[in-house]
């Protein structure tokens, strides 16, 4: 008997038992099996990302046996008895692992605050411990949906997957694919499962609908806009967002996306005051996701001072001055005290601070920050110690990025001894073997290991970015922290700080020093880019000395170079002895080859509109089943996809942004019982209205009637809707009287 034999057997033994079971059956299961994988796959995303995968893996397949063998042996009353026992197991389990897990009570009130913002839309990758939480909540639903399908209980398991699947839609989790292609599984299950229990056969008059249905949306679909799908089904869970690099980075949230080819602006954002120049910090973020950057954990109120960083530190003042309506409150790190904000202040897990509300322009606030005046040679020497939950929070990379991100830096590091030298080495080799550009693709698969061997330039997004995750490839505690540069010297103590201004860079942690800043970005190409963007809002002042605003013409600050620069001990460019740092690199199979063609451009595919694949085949197939078969049921699909469409937050040009939000502010108003008459104005409908949806009204009147909105405006109406849209998912917000809407 040979090896193969048994292996035969059981291969064929399997064919044997899916041939016997009849073929309506067969399609309602694969309905519930499309289900749990599209709730599944966003897990398994979570898992890849924040750890390892595999105990996962473990659960599902467990759930699965139990479920099949309790369909013959238990009713469905304990079968859900099991299942939520399973779910208070996992509940229980991940918050053991919680900082402070042992002790329930102490953590009751953070854990309902976070149930109530995953439900509010918070991603699942923004809470702590993010993959025990996957493997805690996947074998409840799992057992439970797959029991009933067995038992032909379709409507039922459908309704608990379903359920399963709403949960990762509401947290913003779940892909547009993945929600649809979870949905096409529901009305599979559902409409075909209905069939087989009674006995019927699928009629000819359904057949031909889906047929027809499906020509008409994959002609509509895919052949007028070949490509297209893949704008909607995204490489990576974050798609591109924004046009300039302020408002894909500053204005960001919570979550930053690497995105493609980037504008600059010149709009004055703040005038700063202060002994000296400084990265004006917004905000840090710490778990990567491949695509993008997520800042993890909640942020807590301000209650008036925050620790300050280990070992000697100087202490730095400064007054900020909004010049135009913003949402941000930058700081030098690290910020220990903010005082004059005229709106709620409230402090990131990083330790940035961040308005609730927008500042308008001439408000100021001031901040107190302390600064590390660490020398070289004591952060060579600050070792390895590092706190556990720095070390765990700072080192995460996704289990998925390839090993040849490690092998690179271990090659480019090898003769580094400490991890200072580490980032000094990796930041003096891209500053010189990188270019800078603003005009980039935005490349598939993960970040990091496309801007190592697939790109030869790109902007700070991408350099940050780079660094930290090979940074955390040797265990070293990294993250990216975004804000502005300097800006332009217009005094002694004085700068004057626009949108061009705005950057991404990486902080390093040293035991006993703390957050030390490191600068990837060549700086001159970069400041050459701003400079033609200044000199073209300049040119209507070229000849008063003044700038295009009015102001006089300074110099435009850079931490990075010259005696104008902050003594920041991550940013220097030579190493200490008078020697440059160098980068040991070893020859070996696709290690450094980064692909350009003849004139320095990519030769990514992504150039080009590829024609569709079979997997965006799939996908127009999928919709248009679903299109056919969800109107014959009770209108869940419109439910689905407007609960989508709301936490779905506008994007596009500013007129665009303004008109979406003005939509949705509507709609909120008439799902709270304020539905808006045929004739009646929008100023008329908003005027007794919340004042962050009066704001929408107006910027929605000057983007259709008036001179039109800048993208300062539309990033103060993302604020106002999704401010508003947090408040009314709340309980309270739910309990507001019908009619009454915001009024």
């Amino acid at each position: 008997m040979s090896v193969a034999d048994p292996r035969a057997r059981i291969v064929g033994g399997a064919s044997a038992a899916v041939g016997r079971l009849p073929l309506l059956r067969a399609i309602a299961l694969g309905g519930i099996v499309v289900v749990l994988g599209a709730f599944l796959s966003v897990l398994h995303r979570i898992s890849v990302i924040t750890g390892d995968p595999t105990p996962l893996y473990y659960a599902v397949v467990g759930s699965v046996v139990v479920g099949t063998v309790a369909a013959r042996v238990i009713r469905p009353r304990t079968a859900t008895v099991v299942s939520v026992a399973a779910g208070t197991v996992g509940t229980y389990l991940y918050i053991r692992s919680l900082p402070g897990g042992g002790s329930f009570l102490v953590l009751a009130e953070p854990i309902l605050d976070d149930i109530t913002a995953l439900l509010s839309g918070l991603s699942v990758l923004r809470i702590v411990n993010a993959d025990v939480w996957a493997l805690a909540i996947a074998p409840g639903p799992v057992f439970l949906t797959w029991y009933l399908a067995v038992r032909r209980r379709y409507v039922a398991a459908s309704v608990v997957g379903g359920v399963a699947l709403g949960l990762v839609v509401l947290t913003g989790d779940a892909t547009n694919g993945e929600t649809f292609v979870g949905v096409v599984g529901v009305a599979i299950a559902v409409a075909i499962g209905d069939c087989e229990r009674r006995g019927e056969r699928f009629g000819n008059v359904d057949t031909v609908a889906v047929a027809v249905a499906a020509m008409v949306t994959l002609t509509l679909f895919v052949g007028v806009v070949p490509g297209a799908i893949g704008a909607v089904l995204p490489e990576s869970d974050f798609g591109e967002s924004g046009s300039t690099i302020e408002s894909s980075l500053v204005y960001a949230g919570d979550s930053v996306a690497v995105t493609g080819p980037v504008e600059l602006t010149s709009e004055r954002r703040y005038t700063v005051e202060a002994d000296e120049p400084a990265y004006w910090r917004v905000g840090t973020y710490d778990r990567y996701t491949g695509g993008g950057w997520v800042r993890s954990g909640s942020s807590s109120g301000y209650d008036g001072r925050l620790p300050g960083p280990p070992g000697d530190t100087r202490r730095l003042e400064q007054e900020y001055t909004a010049e135009s309506t913003i949402a941000t409150l930058p700081a030098a790190r690290e910020p220990i005290r903010i005082d004059g904000v005229p709106v709620p202040v409230q402090v990131t897990p990083g330790g940035s601070f961040e308005p609730t509300s927008t500042l308008q322009a001439g408000e100021s606030y001031t901040v107190e920050s302390e600064i590390p005046v660490a020398s070289a040679d004591e952060l060579r020497n600050a070792g390895t110690d590092y706190p556990d939950d720095v070390e765990s929070r700072y080192t995460q990379l996704p289990t998925d990025m390839p090993d040849r991100v490690t092998q690179r830096t271990d090659q480019l590091t090898a003769n580094a001894e400490n991890p200072y030298d580490t980032a000094r080495v990796l930041e003096y080799w891209f500053r010189t073997e990188y270019e800078y550009s603003l005009d980039v693709d935005r490349p598939r698969g993960d970040i990091a290991d496309a801007f190592l061997f697939e790109m030869a330039a790109g902007y700070c997004t991408y350099f940050a970015t780079t660094m930290t995750a090979m940074l955390r490839t040797q265990g070293i505690p990294a993250r990216m922290a975004v804000g502005y540069t300097p800006g332009e010297q217009v005094g002694d103590d004085e700068w004057v700080v626009r949108g061009y201004d705005s950057h991404a860079w990486v902080e390093v942690y040293f035991p006993e020093h703390g957050w030390i800043e490191f600068d990837p970005t060549p700086s001159e190409p970069r400041e050459e880019a701003a400079q033609q963007v200044r000199d073209g809002s300049e040119s209507a002042g070229a000849g008063s000395g003044l700038s295009a605003d009015g102001t006089t013409n300074g110099t435009e600050t850079d931490p990075e170079s010259g005696t104008e620069t902050p003594e920041q001990t991550g940013t220097e460019t030579p190493a200490a002895g008078g020697e440059e740092p160098t980068a040991t690199v070893a020859d070996g199979p696709d290690i450094g080859d980064r692909e350009a063609d003849a004139d320095g451009e990519s030769t990514s595919p992504l150039a080009s509109v590829p024609l569709p694949s079979g997997e965006q085949l799939g996908f127009g197939l999928g919709v248009a089943i679903l299109a056919l078969v969800g109107a014959r049921r009770s209108g869940v699909v419109t439910r689905l996809y407007r609960e989508w469409w709301l936490r779905r937050l506008p994007k596009g040009s500013p007129e665009a942004v303004v008109a979406g939000a003005y939509r949705r502010a509507v709609y909120l108003e008439s799902r709270d019982g304020r539905a808006k008459p045929p004739g009646e104005t929008p100023r008329q409908f908003f005027a007794d209205a919340d004042e962050r949806l009066r704001r929408i009204e107006r910027a929605y009147e000057r983007a259709r009637y008036g001179p039109g909105v800048d993208e300062t405006a539309a990033a103060r109406v993302r604020v106002d809707l999704d401010a508003v849209r947090a408040d009314r998912s709340k309980l309270a917000g739910r309990l507001r009287k019908p009619g009454r809407g915001s009024r």
